[in-house]
């Protein structure tokens, strides 16, 4: 390989963003771009992004790592009543599916779509460069198992993000977004918040030159809507933990049904008194414990104490999605 490496941070359906992007970069034809994941989710065209993509293919040598966000989506297609398929509408995937909607309101993936979402890589590595979505482990990269330590690459923050370990190469990275790119001794961080107001950046890793664009001010949230209810948003229907806390204290719910501005939840412990207040504002953890945990600020707009324990239906006034600024 003897053209350039252009390596790209998380773009997040930021579908304009990546192609004032690409604009930018003195791309040849032996031109490599090294995709560090989260294509979906949040931004208001996931589907543009994965068309853009397949079309720099044609072109151009692109490398396409999963994320967790792809891995979320997938969880969901796989199993769309499960705990993890809530975290995923959770975490921005209600955009995603809009993205892929009829005017009917449903929505379908194409089969090109769905290839490239089961293709994805976990990683990619030369000679100088470790390429891969979160991090990873303190281990020597040659011991690495992509099975066991799928999950760390996919989802470490913390841990990675303080480690001083000396890897054999310099692990560039995302999913923890910064204000700017951060290049540190063992690592280079280039997921700089395009989905949370920030810029899309994407780095020439033979000289370390960034290029960035800024967030599209005009874009808006969307999540898929309801179109056969008066529902402003799909409900879906699942049991995913939540976690509600009132001060120090913690009470356990799980929801009936979900979607991105409001859920039907149930009160586990199948207390014999209704624990929430009307119109009470209350902290929310979704899939509580998880990688995935998403927490959200919500109004207590019904409740109803049936025999198998207190219902309540809130209204999500705050995701909790922080924004950045630059």
């Amino acid at each position: 390989m003897s053209g350039e490496i252009f390596a790209i941070g998380d773009v997040h359906g930021s579908a304009k963003e990546l192609g004032r992007l690409l604009s930018q970069l003195p791309l040849q034809r032996d031109s490599t771009i090294v995709f560090l994941g989260d294509y979906v989710d949040r931004g208001p065209d996931s589907r543009a992004v994965i068309d853009t993509i397949l079309e720099l293919r044609e072109r151009y040598d692109v490398v396409t790592l999963l994320g967790n966000h792809e891995q979320m989506l997938l969880d969901f297609l796989d199993a769309p009543q499960s705990s993890g398929a809530g975290t995923f509408i959770y975490n921005g995937g209600s955009s995603t599916l809009a993205a892929y909607s009829s005017d009917r309101g449903d929505y379908s993936i194409p089969p090109n779509h769905m290839d490239f979402l089961r293709e994805l890589d976990l990683y990619y590595q030369t000679d100088e460069n470790f390429f891969v979505h979160a991090g990873v482990p303190d281990t020597p990269l040659h011991e690495l198992d992509p099975v066991d330590d799928r999950r760390t690459m996919l989802w470490i923050r913390d841990r990675f993000l303080k480690s001083t370990y000396s890897w054999s190469k310099t692990i560039v990275h995302g999913h923890s977004w910064i204000h700017d790119v951060e290049i540190k001794s063992n690592r280079i961080n280039l997921d700089t918040g395009c989905a949370y107001g920030g810029r899309l950046t994407a780095m020439q890793m033979s000289n370390r030159r960034m290029f960035s664009v800024p967030h599209d001010a005009q874009s808006k949230r969307i999540y898929l809507q309801d179109r056969s209810s008066q529902r402003a948003a799909v409900r879906f229907d699942g049991a995913i933990p939540v976690v509600v806390e009132r001060g120090t204290e913690k009470m356990e719910f799980e929801t009936v049904n979900y979607s991105e501005i409001g859920m039907l939840i149930r009160d586990t412990s199948r207390l014999d008194y209704l624990a929430l207040d009307k119109g009470e504002v209350i902290a929310i953890k979704v899939g509580a414990g998880g990688p995935s945990e998403v927490e959200i600020v919500g109004r207590v707009l019904r409740r109803k104490l049936n025999d198998d324990g207190g219902y309540y239906a809130l209204q999500v006034i705050s995701d909790g999605r922080p924004q950045v600024s630059g």
